[in-house]
């Protein structure tokens, strides 16, 4: 048996939504930034990730973390995502989950109670505690890079559902938020589907029409997640919330980046206070706990930076993954 691939990770899940962290097998990547870095994977080793992400090692759901030398000399590690349909700069459930992973495993060094790791990201400097508490449970905290709205109260015709409306947020990825209410129903199990077909339409809509680029990193220029929200609370206080992004894919966790969007939209409305908590749901029972600490700007935009935390996080394999040569889904079967 001659093996193609070898690929060494760690499995966990934030509130249920699978996470990989690579921890070897991946060469060396080039570029001066973590964004230069995630692009030299998709122009170089784009076939990693099929094998990594797309049936039968991966799933559509699954999001796959890459850490490398960082850049900034305060960072612990530089860090990008990777799914079954590209790359992402960031991902909030995932920089959760890799956080409790570096730790249990040793990569990051615990420092009693409380143990800090810094990301470098194509959004920017992500800073995140883990905290070990008294019932040994972790809670882990996460100050992300700066939120902004980036436009409001836009609309775009879509072939096939009629006129959306939806504003631009950023939380570490740009996002089309768009209230269900608009569209007839509410966020529900059975409703996913339907999300699922509008997403990749209303994407198609907004990039043909409207130029997204983040103001203090060109390469962030592209809309390819979707925050499906509803305006009220529900029963229990949390907001609910749906992210379909890539190809359609269904984040089952509350979205840590979709969060802090939200957060930002919702600040920049007089919706939130500075220190207030603010909940995020997902119909599978995730909850993010998030709060905005203070404001920043980014360019021309203001800004906060926004903090979430999350308990339900959780190892669940170490896995070695291989690829014989001979072996026709060895770089995956693209569904």
């Amino acid at each position: 048996m001659k093996q193609v691939l070898s690929i060494f990770a760690v499995d966990a899940h934030t509130t249920g939504s699978p996470v990989r962290l690579i921890m070897s097998g991946i060469p060396p990547l080039r570029g001066k930034t973590i964004s230069d870095k995630m692009e030299y994977m998709k122009t170089h080793y784009d076939h990693l990730r099929n094998s990594i992400l797309q049936p039968p090692r991966g799933c559509p759901s699954l999001m796959c973390a890459v850490v490398t030398e960082p850049q900034a000399a305060e960072a612990d590690y530089g860090l990008f995502y990777m799914d079954a349909g590209g790359y992402q700069p960031m991902c909030g459930a995932g920089t959760l989950a890799v956080s409790k992973i570096l730790v249990e495993t040793g990569m990051i060094a615990r420092t009693g109670k409380r143990t800090q790791i810094i990301y470098e990201t194509g959004a920017g400097l992500v800073t995140v505690r883990v905290e070990d508490q008294e019932d040994d449970t972790c809670r882990i905290v996460m100050e992300n890079a700066p939120a902004f709205v980036y436009a409001e109260d836009l609309s775009v015709q879509v072939p096939g559902i009629g006129t959306v409306d939806f504003d631009l947020v950023f939380g570490g990825n740009f996002f089309a938020m768009v209230d269900t209410q608009q569209l007839g129903f509410s966020i529900t199990p059975e409703s996913i589907p339907i999300l699922q077909d509008y997403m990749p339409k209303i994407v198609a809509a907004i990039s043909s029409r409207y130029e997204i680029v983040h103001p203090l990193n060109p390469a962030l220029n592209y809309l390819n997640e979707i925050l499906f929200v509803q305006k009220g609370p529900e029963k229990d206080g949390g907001y609910l919330a749906q992210v379909i992004f890539g190809n359609s894919q269904v984040d089952i966790s509350p979205c840590g980046t979709g969060t802090c969007g939200r957060m930002a939209y919702r600040y920049q409305k007089g919706l939130l206070k500075q220190g207030e908590t603010f909940i995020q749901t997902q119909v599978y029972g995730g909850r993010f706990f998030g709060t905005v600490l203070r404001e920043t700007k980014v360019g021309k935009y203001p800004a906060v930076i926004p903090q979430i935390s999350c308990s339900d996080v959780h190892i669940t394999g170490y896995v070695h993954l291989t690829a014989e040569e001979n072996d026709r889904l060895k770089y995956g079967l693209v569904l």
